[in-house]
This record gives C-alpha cells, sequence and structure tokens, in this order.
C-alpha cells in the first residue's frame, strides 16, 4: 500500500470519528455519508467519500489514478550510428496517484458552492519512458543531451541511457502539495439517493519541470533539467529525417504548461448516498 493511501485511510478514519460527534450536536443536521466516483482532467479517475457538517458545509476525501489511456504516444525514429543500427521506439508516460481533501461551502440554498482544499501526491506528476526497448547496443551508448544550442562546450553535453531492460526514463514534475480553489455545483451529500458534482478551478503546482537522471562529462549521474531548447536540439539529431520539425510545436505546448504556476482543474463525481 502507498503511503498516499496509508494517510488517506488514517484521514478518512479521523473524519469519521470526528464528523458524528460535531453532527450530533446540531440537532437539526443529523450525520450523513456518501461514496462517489470522480473523472477529473488533471487527476484522472478516483473514488472520494462525502461528508455532511452542516447544511452549508461538506467535506470530500478521495484518491485518483491518470490512467495511460488519456496521454498519447509520441513515436521518433533514431539513427544508425557506429554498431547501433537504425531503430525506431516511442515514448509514452504514466501518472501517478494523488489523494485530495476539500471542504464545499454552499453559501445558499442552491447548488452552487465555493470549494478549497488540497490535492497530494507524488512530485513525479508524470513518469515518460519509452514503450518500445531500444536494442542492447543502445543500452550503454544512450541519447546525447544538449543543454543548447552551443554544442561545442563539451560541459553542456549529458547522456540519458537506458537502463538494463532497454527503457529510458524522466519525470514530469509537480509540488507534492497543490493547494485548489474554484467553484461548483451539487452536492457531495446529495439530497436523493444519487447525485452528481461538477468542480472547476485552480490548483497551484508552483509550475512544472522535465527532469531525467543522466551522465555528465566526469561519468557521474546526476538528475538535469530537460528544457525546451535542449530538446528541440537533442531530438533534431538524433532524428532520421532532419527536416520533420513536427514536434517542435508540441514542445513549445508543453513549454508554455510547465512554466504555469497554476494548473486548471475540472471534475465531475456521481455520489451515491449511503447514509
Amino acid at each position: 500500500m502507498s503511503e498516499i493511501m496509508k494517510r488517506l485511510l488514517i484521514l478518512l478514519a479521523a473524519l469519521a470519528v470526528l464528523l458524528p460527534g460535531r453532527a450530533s450536536a446540531q440537532s437539526s443536521m443529523p450525520f450523513e455519508m456518501s461514496a462517489g466516483l470522480s473523472l477529473g482532467v488533471m487527476d484522472g479517475i478516483g473514488v472520494e467519500l462525502g461528508f455532511g457538517v452542516t447544511e452549508k458545509l461538506n467535506v470530500r476525501a478521495g484518491y485518483s489514478i491518470f490512467p495511460n489511456m488519456f496521454i498519447k504516444d509520441y513515436s521518433i525514429s533514431l539513427p544508425k550510428w557506429g554498431s547501433n543500427p537504425a531503430t525506431e521506439t516511442a515514448f509514452t508516460g504514466r501518472g501517478s496517484g494523488s489523494g485530495n481533501l476539500l471542504v464545499d461551502f454552499h453559501p445558499t440554498a442552491g447548488s452552487f458552492r465555493i470549494t478549497a482544499g488540497l490535492f497530494f501526491g507524488s512530485q513525479d506528476f508524470i513518469k515518460v519512458y519509452n514503450t518500445i526497448p531500444l536494442p542492447e547496443s543502445y543500452h550503454a551508448a544512450g541519447v546525447n543531451y544538449f543543454v543548447d544550442a552551443d554544442k561545442s562546450d563539451l560541459t553542456k553535453w549529458y547522456r540519458i541511457q537506458s537502463d538494463d531492460k532497454g527503457v529510458m526514463s524522466a519525470a514530469l514534475k509537480a509540488g507534492a502539495v497543490k493547494p485548489f480553489i474554484g467553484i461548483g455545483f451539487g452536492s457531495a451529500v446529495p439530497k436523493g439517493r444519487v447525485g452528481a458534482s461538477f468542480d472547476l478551478g485552480l490548483e497551484y503546482s508552483g509550475g512544472l519541470s522535465l527532469t531525467a537522471p543522466a551522465r555528465n562529462i566526469s561519468g557521474e549521474v546526476e538528475t538535469i533539467d530537460l528544457t525546451t531548447v535542449g530538446l528541440k536540439q537533442t531530438v533534431k539529431d538524433i532524428r532520421t529525417n532532419k527536416d520533420d520539425t513536427s514536434y517542435d510545436k508540441y514542445l513549445d505546448y508543453v513549454d508554455k504548461l510547465r512554466a504555469l504556476p497554476v494548473l486548471p482543474v475540472a471534475r465531475i463525481s456521481v455520489f451515491v448516498k449511503l447514509f
């Protein structure tokens, strides 16, 4: 069981103990609890528990995973050099699991609400790796990564190598704890048996960074930031078709996204009242 899941279970147990006591002190508001499924743009598919605190205040806690099917593969061609044959590979990503703790405030009797809380999980927001293993002859050779367009400075060269299974990896990192603020409609504790809930807001990530383990000129392994300029130079250097620059637009999009200190959050959830 992951550390995130352990912390979430402890949190849910605490809520289950504390909330009934608070609710019993309010004769007009019996303790209510619901369970639901969620689908989010940034956190993927998840499960949630909803707790009714007062008529205007609900608390949600959940855990989500980001399925691979949400992440597009990107194929590249590697040229022949030395004893290494020309080959094809493809890179994809895998999202990490994340927990959330959200507080919903309903200022009026309607379904509109204001939500604040936290999303938390691994700093490795998305792990990037190749799905087609590289040939054994590539394991030691790796791919030369150029920090910038000036390839004459050897101190700015790094070598990103695959493991013994022919897999290279990198990570798109974000803050482990991301505060969230937003608005929404619907209740985590529906008045009927079943209800829907929609969230729209922003989470503070502090910006995203793409990193990878690589060997420097001294042969030591260190974690380096993969910049857009460096990626463009490196991909151009290893592609068979030098005229293909379609990846430039993709990398520009990634660069703009990871420069943002906040990320958009859109989620829809369906809850079933338990009691």
